[in-house]
């Protein structure tokens, strides 16, 4: 079944953290964007679907600005008008032009797949898990954060995670300050049993003899992965990393597309893949991504960018269609005050 599309609205958003946010990259004190709804043609019966989306670029992602997103989502409200959408291949094909503005194009993807699961009465799980293994999971494992804190209040936040049911923390890091992140890491893994996974995040805050030093003195922390220990651009240093010492390594910032994500493959940069739909442009892409990464051996996790309700929606439904086994990071809504 197929849809013609009638309207797409947009409306911008303000979202404040419940406490700032400190990571490698610096302090999150909000999160902005648009809410983007897009509805179809009326019926015969006078009946209309509504298919929400959401659009918040992110600084440090490659992605464009707060009114770069606009204007590409003030265009599409033009040229969107009468299109038919029969499948996946429609939405990307009519998308693919706003590849540059990837934080408008997923926001218009994801109303347009909201639209198409209702028309054809399945979930977006299912209409991408159609085109991969055509299985969807209705449960995803999820990971906790705990942000650039002191050590004893990382501690308390860990033990309240266990508590709420959490087996994996990702802790962040990569201040000037290595040895605060060292104890912030060994007073979370003391207050937990060996089989809680702890990730950490460096946000690309060492460089490349940092971070081999640094990773070493961490290797009988059982770390699962560290993620983006030098900057994004310096694939053969993050290489040099994973070469260097025990702990995996996962790309983030160093994927902000395709082209991105077959150049880390390439250089043997990493060996998980972390996959933010709304860097990516959208969860087709991500979908597509993941695909790549699997071929070439490589894990992969996907993650929001501290989205509001709409967007962290659809990276878990992109999540429970792929045969993920690590733990995402869908679980950023309580670090907002609304969400």
């Amino acid at each position: 079944m197929a849809f013609i599309v009638q309207s797409l609205q947009y409306q911008p958003y303000r979202l404040a953290f419940r406490e700032p946010f400190q990571t490698a990259l610096g302090k999150l004190s909000h999160r902005e964007g648009f809410i983007v709804e897009i509805c179809d043609r009326k019926s015969d019966d006078g009946f209309q679907h509504i298919g929400l989306g959401e659009s918040a670029p992110l600084s440090g992602f490659g992605m464009e600005s707060l009114a770069e997103t606009e204007r590409t989502l003030r265009e599409a409200q033009r040229s969107l008008i009468n299109v038919e959408i029969h499948n996946l291949n429609d939405i990307e094909n009519f998308l693919s032009k706003y590849d540059r503005t990837p934080a408008a194009k997923h926001g218009i993807e994801l109303g347009l797949l909201n639209l198409l699961s209702q028309v054809q009465g399945i979930s977006i799980s299912q209409l991408l898990a159609n085109s991969f293994s055509g299985i969807v999971r209705d449960q995803v494992s999820i990971n906790a954060v705990i942000g650039v804190i002191a050590p004893e209040i990382a501690a308390t936040k860990a033990r309240e995670y266990i508590v709420q049911g959490y087996r994996c923390l990702k802790i962040k890091l990569g201040t000037e300050d290595f040895g605060m992140d060292l104890q912030r890491i060994e007073a979370v893994r003391s207050q937990v049993d060996a089989h809680i996974q702890i990730r950490i995040d460096a946000n690309q805050g060492w460089s490349v003899s940092e971070a081999i030093t640094n990773l070493k003195k961490l290797e009988f922390l059982q770390i699962e992965y560290v993620e983006q220990p030098v900057a994004a651009s310096d694939l053969l240093g993050m290489a040099e990393v994973r070469r260097a010492q025990s702990i995996p390594v996962a790309a983030d910032e160093s994927v902000n597309n395709l082209s991105q994500l077959q150049q880390v493959i390439n250089t043997q940069a990493a060996d998980i893949i972390i996959l933010k739909p709304m860097v990516l442009g959208g969860l087709i892409t991500a979908h597509h991504a993941a695909a790549i990464a699997f071929k070439a051996g490589l894990d992969v996790v996907v993650t929001t960018t501290i989205d509001g309700a709409i967007a962290r929606q659809g990276a878990f439904d992109l999540a429970a269609a792929l045969p993920i086994k690590r733990a995402c990071g869908l679980a950023t809504g309580h670090l907002l005050i609304e969400s």
